[in-house]
């Protein structure tokens, strides 16, 4: 199907590869001199696949050159200039401590153990150079290990928000659960997200796989979030055998807690980390996504429903019309993930926003406008943007469960002023559902990583892509940190 680069799992040898089709999934085939063949899944459906790819609408404005990937990719993400995309989000890992053990962390190594914590005059300058970056990354991602570790989260998160970056912080909860005022503060610093694990409604899954019962913490960070009205996250790591039959339940408490929940993400195992060794990597990767989805929640959310997050290219080249400062271009792969937006009737039923127009025709609307942005007046877009929601719109069920007035307000204000406070009572019923799939060494696409909007900033102000830093330069980069600090 398709000829791309990937990296040997042994060695980590830049060594060719191809996608081709295998029992109805397309899998990754490459072969290394020294260690051999290697065969990984790398999308379980190819019906899904194939609809990715039909909205993949960032061809229509490609940012550079993607006609050639440099051939020392992923190995000089450290010197690279080619990244096809901009930073959407920028993860900024602060410490390695945890107070877990989590045998599925992507981010620690089990014979990699190193105190790597940069301190926060380097965090604050780290900001600063994503702050100056065109265009600017619109959010920020506090990583780790565990960020609460640090005492001085909440003076870390308001470097950021001054800078005006959206905030997100990647936690397990506990410290969130344990002490209320410690959240109050992340609050006042100015904290938007809670990016919380919440992987099952079972203890057994969080005793065996994280190391401890958990689930208690879970629900008391959610109630606390939602006393201080702290957005939330929900981020499952999903495993074939373990808590795949708990999707539609998951789905089902994000709706009924929409309030507070802004978003469910699903990212199925990655083998890098502690993961990597584990003898069951295409076993507990078995699996579709959008068809179980569909099947657990019996068809209220259909396969279809779920798109690439490039069918954002056109409506975000219509926003930069309205900003001082324009967003990157939402261009990552369609292979790497898929979502939407979930409305929640009063009567909990979950809609699928695309059910609200006839999608392809209001989308191929907005692309048409988004190709001749550059010589229609903000009045002018406004306008044409009105007309063809209007007649894209599935009258009935809007009116039935929104109201035109309603919606009709919300899409053009999220045009003129995109921020979450422009939805106004609509947020509070909208939460975003998706998978997003991590790449490992057996999964690796060179094609894939170079246009990854997700990107690591290190101490040292380099710009590598997720995938390209878990997979190759993480422990590098923070060998050669505590390394350098030694020596001062």
């Amino acid at each position: 199907m398709k000829k791309t680069q990937s990296i040997c799992p042994e060695c980590n040898k830049i060594i060719d590869a191809q996608l081709t089709t295998k029992e109805g999934k397309i899998v990754l085939i490459k072969q290394c001199k020294e260690h051999g063949n290697f065969v990984a899944t790398h999308w379980q459906s190819q019906p899904i696949y194939n609809f990715t790819e039909n909205y993949d609408f960032f061809k229509y404005f490609p940012e550079s050159d993607f006609s050639a990937s440099p051939k020392d990719c992923p190995a000089s993400c450290e010197s690279c200039n080619s990244h096809v995309s901009s930073t959407v989000i920028g993860v900024i890992d602060v410490t390695k401590k945890c107070d877990l053990k989590c045998a599925v962390c992507f981010s620690t190594f089990s014979d990699h153990m190193v105190d790597y914590e940069p301190t926060k005059e380097e965090l604050v300058e780290m900001l600063t150079f994503l702050s100056q970056r065109n265009p600017k990354p619109p959010a920020i991602l506090f990583s780790g290990g565990e960020p609460l570790e640090r005492e001085d989260m909440p003076e870390i998160i308001a470097a950021a928000h001054k800078l005006k970056f959206m905030t997100i912080l990647a936690t397990n909860g506990i410290h969130i659960a344990q002490d209320p005022n410690l959240a109050a503060k992340l609050k006042q610093s100015g904290l938007n997200i809670v990016y919380l694990q919440f992987d099952s409604f079972d203890d057994s899954f969080y005793e065996k796989i994280r190391g401890k019962k958990l689930l208690k913490y879970k629900y008391q960070a959610i109630d606390v979030c939602r006393q201080l009205d702290m957005e939330i996250i929900l981020v499952t790591t999903l495993m074939r055998g373990f808590n795949d039959q708990e999707v539609g339940k998951i789905i089902k408490f994000a709706a009924k807690n929409s309030d507070i929940i802004r978003g469910l993400i699903f990212q199925p195992i990655a083998f890098t980390g502690r993961a990597t060794d584990n003898p069951f990597k295409e076993a507990w990767r078995d699996w579709r996504f959008a068809e179980e989805v569909e099947s657990q929640l019996n068809g209220e959310i259909k396969a279809t429903d779920f798109f690439p997050l490039s069918v954002m290219t056109s409506p975000i080249k219509i926003m930069r019309k309205f900003m001082k400062k324009p967003w990157p271009l939402f261009s990552c792969s369609p292979h790497c993930g898929i979502v939407n937006w979930m409305y929640v009737s009063r009567s909990g039923k979950i809609i699928p926003i695309n059910h609200f127009v006839r999608f392809d025709k209001f989308f191929r609307g907005i692309l048409k406008t988004a190709q001749n942005v550059d010589e229609q007046s903000k009045f002018s877009l406004l306008a044409t943007l009105f007309i063809s929601s209007t007649l894209a719109m599935n009258m009935l069920l809007v009116t039935k469960e929104v109201g035109i007035f309603t919606l009709m307000k919300a899409i053009l204000k999220m045009f003129a002023s995109p921020a979450y406070q422009s939805l106004g009572p609509i947020r509070r019923r909208i939460f975003l559902l998706g998978c997003m799939a991590f790449m490992d060494p057996y999964t690796f696409d060179v094609n894939r990583v170079r246009r990854c909007v997700i990107h690591y900033v290190t101490p040292n102000k380099k710009i590598i892509p997720f995938c390209a830093y878990n997979n190759v330069h993480r422990i590098s980069t923070e060998e050669n940190y505590v390394q350098k600090n030694q020596k001062s």
